[in-house]
């Protein structure tokens, strides 16, 4: 299995199994359950899809940059500003997903291509 295919199977599992757990154990409200179940599905999606590893790597990266952009705006003008807008889970699980997945897009290898190297070495 490929290095960004299997890093975006695994995210979606773990981001689905998140609003399983804080539905049953923590009392979640709906938010915060649609956010982490929307972004699982999304990145099984992706990791289930026959796409080429490029694509796949530009499509987890593009939402890990959007994700850490939005959520840790959120967060910064929540800090700044007298407002209670901060959800906790949605916030603090978007940008660590977020940055996990712009390191993974730029660093993860491609098992294919390592394969390919040995062969004709």
């Amino acid at each position: 299995m490929q290095g960004m295919v299997a890093y975006a199977r695994i995210v979606g599992v773990v981001l689905l199994g998140i609003p399983v757990v804080g539905a049953a154990g923590w009392d979640w409200g709906f938010a915060p359950v649609s956010y982490h179940a929307g972004a699982g599905l999304f990145f099984l999606l992706v990791g289930f899809s026959r796409l080429g590893t490029a694509t796949v790597r530009q499509m987890v990266g593009g939402l890990g940059v959007l994700l850490a952009l939005v959520n840790g705006a959120a967060v910064l003008v929540t800090w700044l500003l007298p407002i209670k807008y901060l959800h906790g889970p949605i916030e603090i699980t978007g940008l660590v997903v977020g940055v996990a997945s712009i390191l993974a897009a730029r660093y993860l290898p491609d098992r294919r291509g390592l394969k390919r190297d040995r062969r004709a070495s």
